[in-house]
């Protein structure tokens, strides 16, 4: 059956933050022996193998442009070789970035069992921009449909009774998932609402969770 690029790209639907539900989307992915978790305490002991984390945060325009966006430049990742050979996409879509976090980790843990969607996304965007990879994420029917099948009624009901016209990424999306994940000894956010990742510095196998709380911590205490 053919399929409309354009009402994919205007279609995805917000989802709940609820572990429980990511956890049925990555199955739905056709990913194997991975699970979400919700971490309420940063200082509790992990005891199942981590491959990244995916911060939550309720999206206001007027905080974001507050932060420190002079430290954040600084440690932005620019180096084009860098940046297109590992899996950082853009969110071209709105609405998508829960699935994106996801993927943002999945795709840059060399030891998941990806499933044969995302082995195929993963093998055709190799190399590519950061845009051009959001715009094959979003682009994805199989995973436009898992995404949409786990959303809120409410989400639905909002998209029936809209135009279907889109006014940008930032559409309808009342919270924000960012990815941190450990690659090549460093520790790297992944927000596809960025132009570039950030590098927050080495890291090991041993010591990166470490590292990923404290720089959770420093965030939360500005």
């Amino acid at each position: 059956m053919p399929v409309d690029i354009k009402e994919l790209t205007e279609g995805w639907l917000e989802l709940e933050s609820d572990p429980g539900l990511f956890t049925l989307l990555l199955e739905d992915f056709g990913v194997k022996g991975v699970q979400v978790e919700e971490i309420y305490d940063l200082n509790k002991p992990l005891d199942s193998p981590v491959y990244g984390f995916i911060f939550l945060f309720r999206w206001v325009e007027e905080r974001r442009s507050r932060r420190k966006v002079v430290e954040q430049t600084e440690t932005f990742v620019k180096d084009e070789d860098v940046v297109n050979n590992i899996f950082f996409a853009q969110q071209m879509v709105p609405n998508s970035c829960a699935t994106h976090a996801l993927i943002s980790i999945l795709l840059n843990c060399p030891t998941i069992h990806l499933g044969e969607t995302l082995q195929r996304l993963k093998a055709h965007t190799h190399g590519m921009s950061p845009e051009n990879k959001g715009w094959a994420i979003g682009n994805t029917p199989e995973l436009a449909c898992a995404h949409n099948s786990h959303a809120m009624p409410q989400a639905k009901r909002r998209l029936e009774k809209s135009s279907g016209v889109s006014t940008g990424r930032f559409t309808g999306e009342a919270f924000h998932f960012v990815s941190f994940v450990p690659i090549g000894s460093r520790l790297y956010e992944l927000d596809g609402l960025k132009p570039f990742p950030i590098d927050h510095g080495p890291c090991n196998d041993q010591d990166w969770t470490d590292k990923f709380r404290n720089v959770i911590q420093d965030r939360l205490d500005v």
